[in-house]
């Protein structure tokens, strides 16, 4: 990593440091000049991880996720381009600080584990950046899932404690939309994650001539999807309660990050990078 780069790391760290903090301060206390000082926090870590993956294309001539770092990278600043969205066109409270963190955590976690430069797949194809974006896609829409059941239960915890006057929750929605909003973007999730794997098999196929099966982040996945598709099911019929919903909901997300950032990182055959 040269010196330029290392500096932009070091900004990015710096930068999403200092939006948790101030975001943080809000999130105790009503403060709009820390909550806007905080997206403006994680606007500039947008634009500064949009010149490292810049820097990243430019010097590696592939897009920004055919090697596990860029992938990690990439997943922290799609997150970031959500958040701000949402802040300008649907804001909910709080979802940017969660958000925030999830970007840090996937950074660190790239500080830590990729402490060399990678070189991408050279057989790269179309069929893999469907596989790859599409999946990712997924991964967001998870995200924000995991995001709502969390407000839901700190908001619902608050409610059963008979505190929630005082509580800096009391700006969020009411439980039956961050209920919905964990519903549909768990919703909008599944369909692109099964995309993602189909587009996956397909591809090897075409490169190794058989399809994988016997592979830890296939058998993973395919325990996502049945888990994510009755969560939905049951949901869908009410058969289960708003609050084991998000406890469920939360429980697969955990499963989803080992999946991607474990199991595809050091387990899998088919994502040894």
């Amino acid at each position: 990593m040269g010196a330029f780069t290392f500096s932009l790391y070091t900004a990015v760290m710096v930068g999403y440091f200092l939006s948790l903090s101030v975001l943080f301060i809000d999130l105790l206390r009503e403060n709009k000049t820390a909550n806007r000082l905080g997206v403006a926090f994680l606007i500039l870590v947008w634009v500064l991880e949009t010149v490292f993956l810049i820097r990243r294309m430019t010097f590696d001539h592939m897009l920004p996720f055919f090697t596990s770092l860029q992938a990690t990278v990439f997943f922290s600043w799609l997150l970031i381009t959500v958040s701000v969205l949402l802040n300008l066109f649907w804001r909910v409270d709080y979802v940017s600080f969660f958000v925030c963190l999830l970007g840090f955590l996937f950074v660190a976690f790239d500080a830590v584990v990729h402490t060399h430069p990678q070189i991408g797949r050279v057989r790269q194809g179309d069929l893999l950046f469907l596989h790859v974006s599409v999946s990712l896609l997924s991964y967001i829409a998870f995200s924000l899932s995991a995001v709502f059941s969390v407000l839901y239960l700190m908001e619902e915890r608050a409610l059963r404690s008979k505190h929630f006057r005082s509580d800096p929750f009391r700006r969020l929605p009411s439980l039956e939309r961050l209920d919905f909003f964990a519903y549909r973007s768990a919703f909008v999730g599944l369909p692109l994650l099964i995309l993602g794997m189909v587009f996956g098999s397909i591809w090897y196929r075409m490169i190794e001539g058989r399809f994988l099966f016997f592979d830890a982040k296939i058998l993973v996945s395919l325990l996502v999807l049945l888990l994510y598709a009755l969560y939905l099911i049951l949901r869908y019929l009410g058969n289960i309660r708003s609050r084991a919903g998000a406890w469920w909901n939360l429980v697969v997300y955990v499963i989803v990050m080992v999946n991607f950032l474990i199991v595809g990182e050091f387990i899998s055959r088919f994502h040894h990078w």
